[in-house]
């Protein structure tokens, strides 16, 4: 049988995924269907080798690319989170080689904003910057800015099978998250006359997009999460759950020794998430700058991210040996922080002056559409203290 040409190229390896998985699913019609989990459809669209998006195709982040994240909103929020950094290695450090890997840094524009503010400081030299990233346009973009030709690079850029190995334990870390966890794949649940189900996603051979259907829970941590988070759905609302993003905090405990972890994402606590008015979850899909809901539109082809649940992330990171150091929205992080002092009073009317252009980023991180309030900054501490 010929496949159909209007079907994308990852329809193959979803149909790969489909043979192996045998999960039956049931449509909105009624129809039996072999399906995959939501997580395992994210999971292919964002991650696969070859079509996935998040490490194939040209670099996603920037004008050029799909969305922003908040460096490349002028250099402040580097500028503040490098100075706050600074301060918390000295209190929990002392002094020694401090390593700091930005995991999944894109391009590297929030290491590079780290390193110039570093570099103006005394003793900034003891920092050793790292970005794990494993898109190759992005990956390449990084060593462009972060080591070019320089004798001396700014960073060293690896991918996510060398980061993984690399000894972190050997000094003091400093691990970043900046728009990471919300990323991973989630699963995504509702409950149906009383029943709790996960969504899944079908593809028949001769259609040229995926549809949704429901199946069985996939894992009993499911279920688990949501007593946990004290969540009762009710019949027909959906939610995310996002098990990867806490496992992934779970687990980075175990590959450092004393280490700060500061994660920085946009979420909520668990009974916002599952709120009377949020019926569908936080699912969003974004193209070109512009954001959907319809995560099978053009997958492979697209973002799609899910709020962060926060009150998963503490408590995981608490049962992993991670201690609260600092939480609370990104607005009250870059206030706390001293932002306000670089503000300028000026009167000058060129809009690309360069102390207009740090004003505008300011306000923009500060007041732009709310954002401010919706991404929250978490600092962790794990260690037993000062280590050389």
């Amino acid at each position: 049988m010929k496949r159909n040409r209007s079907r994308p190229p990852i329809a193959d390896k979803f149909r790969e995924q489909l043979l192996r998985s045998g999960r039956e699913g049931r449509t909105a019609d009624g129809e039996t269907v072999v399906c995959l989990t939501f997580c395992d459809y994210m999971r292919l669209c964002l991650y696969d080798p070859h079509y996935g998006y998040y490490r194939s195709g040209p670099a996603r982040v920037g004008r050029e690319g799909d969305f922003y994240t908040s460096p490349f909103v002028g250099d402040a929020m580097g500028r503040q989170l490098a100075s706050s950094l600074r301060k918390l290695a000295d209190e929990h450090f002392g002094a020694g080689i401090v390593n700091v890997v930005d995991w999944g840094g894109g391009t590297g524009r929030l290491v590079r904003q780290l390193a110039e503010a570093w570099s103006d400081e005394a003793g900034g030299g003891r920092f050793r910057l790292f970005v794990a990233e494993d898109h190759p346009a992005h990956r390449r973009e990084a060593e462009r800015t972060l080591c070019g030709d320089r004798a001396r690079p700014m960073a060293t850029v690896m991918d996510s099978a060398q980061a993984e190995s690399y000894p972190w334990k050997e000094h003091n870390a400093i691990v970043i998250a900046n728009e990471l966890l919300d990323a991973f794949p989630v699963h995504r649940v509702t409950v149906r006359e009383g029943e709790l189900l996960e969504w899944g996603v079908a593809w028949a051979e001769s259609s040229a997009k995926p549809e949704a259907c429901l199946t069985r829970p996939s894992r009993p941590e499911l279920a688990a999460c949501l007593a946990a988070d004290g969540i009762g759905l009710r019949d027909g609302q959906t939610v995310e759950i996002g098990l990867e993003a806490v496992e992934w905090i779970a687990g980075m405990a175990g590959k450092l020794g004393d280490a700060l972890l500061a994660v920085i994402d946009y979420g909520d606590e668990a009974g916002d998430l599952a709120a009377p008015h949020r019926t569908d979850g936080t699912l969003v899909c974004y193209r070109r700058h512009a954001a959907g809901v319809d995560p099978y539109e053009a997958p492979g082809e697209q973002d799609m991210t899910a709020h962060v649940n926060f009150t998963a992330v503490r408590a995981a990171a608490a049962a992993a040996g991670w201690r609260p150091v600092w939480q609370g929205t990104q607005q009250r992080f870059l206030i706390e922080s001293g932002i306000l002092e670089r503000l300028s009073a000026h009167a000058i009317t060129d809009p690309f002056d360069p102390v207009v252009r740090r004003n505008r980023s300011i306000r923009q991180l500060l007041l732009s559409d709310a954002m401010s309030e919706l991404f929250k900054v978490h600092i962790f501490f794990k260690g037993n203290g000062s280590r050389v």
